[in-house]
């Protein structure tokens, strides 16, 4: 890669009218997807529309023309019409996370980084605390109404449209970001589409540098954690409750 790129280039302009949707769940860096495509959309002239814009504008999207937009993040594998039923032009990327690096990362988010304030996770937060990480990944986050096997569902059971649906992973985006670029970047249509790979490679170079882990929103990206913290009969308990989306999705081995 080019040690320094130019900074003040007219952006390329959409080749078609194209419509992105992001889908990924939380604790799979969605709000670095949010900066990420908010930036990507305001340079490249499609309207962006999310729950999390100041103030929060998706849904305004149903009002909208419906073209040259992207909405992001989609917290579900799911979409809004009935089940991966929508209109051609509209393209939709699922990022996704190994499950047992996602359940590591919530327990350490809602039992101890995560703000309080302004929401009810006070006094769940005062349960995680006594509660082992093995516990809380093996019986308290299946409890919910939508555990994270069925988020997954709809993804693991869809047969995927290569012309219609991108599927990446967190796991490329920390370690490899120019490879999840090139797979992200032409879903829009944009002209020059190698040369923006390399200009937002070259922003972005230092965002997924390893760290020391952190008590923070950024606690490990480093992937695998689930070994780290969990004992091998938690993870053998985890493997047999996601075989499925690890086995489709490449986590297996």
């Amino acid at each position: 890669m080019p040690a320094i790129l130019p900074t003040r280039l007219r952006p390329p302009t959409s080749t078609q009218i194209r419509g992105v949707d992001v889908h990924a769940v939380h604790k799979s860096a969605t709000m670095f997807l949010f900066q990420f495509f908010k930036q990507f959309s305001e340079k490249y002239g499609f309207q962006f529309f999310s729950e999390n814009n100041e103030p929060a504008n998706h849904e305004k999207f149903l009002a909208s023309n419906k073209k040259n937009f992207c909405r992001c993040p989609i917290r579900d594998f799911e979409t809004n019409e009935s089940p991966f039923d929508y209109p051609t032009e509209c393209h939709r990327i699922f990022h996704i996370r190994d499950p047992r690096d996602i359940l590591v990362s919530e327990y350490f988010s809602f039992g101890w980084i995560h703000p309080t304030q302004g929401s009810d996770l006070g006094q769940v937060r005062k349960s995680l605390q006594k509660m082992s990480i093995d516990d809380y990944v093996l019986h308290h986050c299946s409890q919910r109404e939508y555990p994270l096997e069925k988020k997954y569902s709809s993804l693991v059971e869809r047969v995927l449209d290569p012309d219609l649906e991108t599927v990446v992973t967190y796991e490329t985006m920390v370690t490899n970001f120019p490879k999840w670029l090139s797979k992200v970047v032409p879903v829009f249509g944009i002209r020059h589409s190698k040369f923006a790979v390399m200009q937002l490679a070259w922003r972005y170079r230092n965002e997924f540098r390893t760290k020391q882990e952190t008590m923070t929103h950024k606690r490990c990206i480093i992937p695998g954690d689930h070994r780290r913290k969990l004992k091998p009969a938690t993870i053998d308990a985890l493997n047999l409750r996601f075989e499925s989306v690890l086995t489709k999705f490449g986590y297996d081995d």
